[in-house]
């Protein structure tokens, strides 16, 4: 299967505390941090960030084969933070045998080697680190690929203070048992009808132990929304938007599961016609578009 050789390129004031007060390496005016210990991850935050504030932290995961300043450069996210005023974390997969960075994140996508790094748990500290670093007020996954996968596996797993995904060219495990009992959480799919890796539609990959499936985009974000209690015929289709540049018109068409969405739960399909795995955006208007999605929906 030729997929995942061509893969991923491009990708309320709280009381101040005292300086004296600070974790060691909370130094007001520093903006830029290495965390993660032995699988280092930068966090960034807003240059005028006031220790004790609340803000809400974002975790950008790449795709298979890339790594965190790609998919940080192709989403523009992490321009978005002075503005918006939230933290990012940008972390990179392990490497298989073949140095190709990938998140093991479901049964189809991506463990090639069977090696089983525990990306739940690094991902789980990376948010509890930041911790010392800014005053959390939440945090939201967006990945593209490999990273959209795991994205959702994070929601399965009921990641700690999770408040949102956005999945580009991604999707879930084909076992619904798999996120058995999972909270539901707001959800932002995007994905190209002609996507030739990661297949709109769902699809498979023969191993040795036979066929290893993952569900399409549309059975994706109905199974969350599902979970969420939304009645899926009730879904409404929105006006179609502008997101590609080399694709004429208005060719994403999103659909909104809200109608009997328990907790204040969303969850949107965007729909890209004749989009492919990685489309042609504009960092800038991607980037404003998904985290002004995730934080205001």
């Amino acid at each position: 299967m030729r997929s995942f050789r061509l893969l991923l390129i491009p990708l309320v004031l709280a009381p101040l505390a005292c300086e004296s007060d600070l974790p060691p390496t909370e130094e007001p005016g520093e903006s830029v941090f290495t965390i993660g210990a032995v699988r280092p991850a930068t966090l960034m935050r807003p240059v005028d960030y006031v220790p004790g504030t609340p803000i809400p932290v974002v975790i950008v995961l790449h795709g298979y084969n890339s790594h965190s300043g790609a998919i940080n450069r192709y989403l523009g996210i992490g321009r978005r933070i002075n503005e918006e005023h939230f933290a990012v974390i940008l972390p990179e997969g392990t490497k298989n045998p073949n140095g190709q960075r990938f998140w093991n994140a479901t049964d189809y996508c991506c463990d090639f080697w069977n090696t089983g790094p525990d990306d739940v748990g690094y991902l789980n500290s990376l948010y509890e680190e930041a911790g010392n670093y800014v005053t959390t007020s939440g945090v939201y996954l967006i990945g593209h690929s490999n990273g959209g996968f795991m994205a959702y596996r994070m929601a399965c797993e009921s990641m700690p203070e999770l408040k949102g995904i956005v999945s580009l060219a991604g999707t879930t495990y084909h076992d619904p048992d798999r996120c058995e009992g999972a909270t539901p959480v707001p959800v932002l799919h995007l994905h190209g009808t002609s996507d030739g890796t990661i297949q709109y539609g769902g699809w498979y990959r023969t191993t040795g132990a036979g066929r290893i499936h993952y569900p399409g985009a549309a059975q994706t974000v109905e199974r969350w929304a599902g979970r969420a209690g939304c009645d899926v015929d009730a879904a409404a289709e929105l006006e179609s938007i502008e997101l590609v540049l080399n694709i004429p018109d208005a060719e994403t068409h999103p659909t909104r599961y809200e109608a009997g969405c328990g907790g204040g739960v969303a969850l949107e399909l965007w729909t890209i016609e004749d989009g492919s795995h990685v489309p042609g955006f504009n960092a800038v208007d991607i980037g404003r578009r998904l985290i002004h999605w995730l934080f205001y929906k």
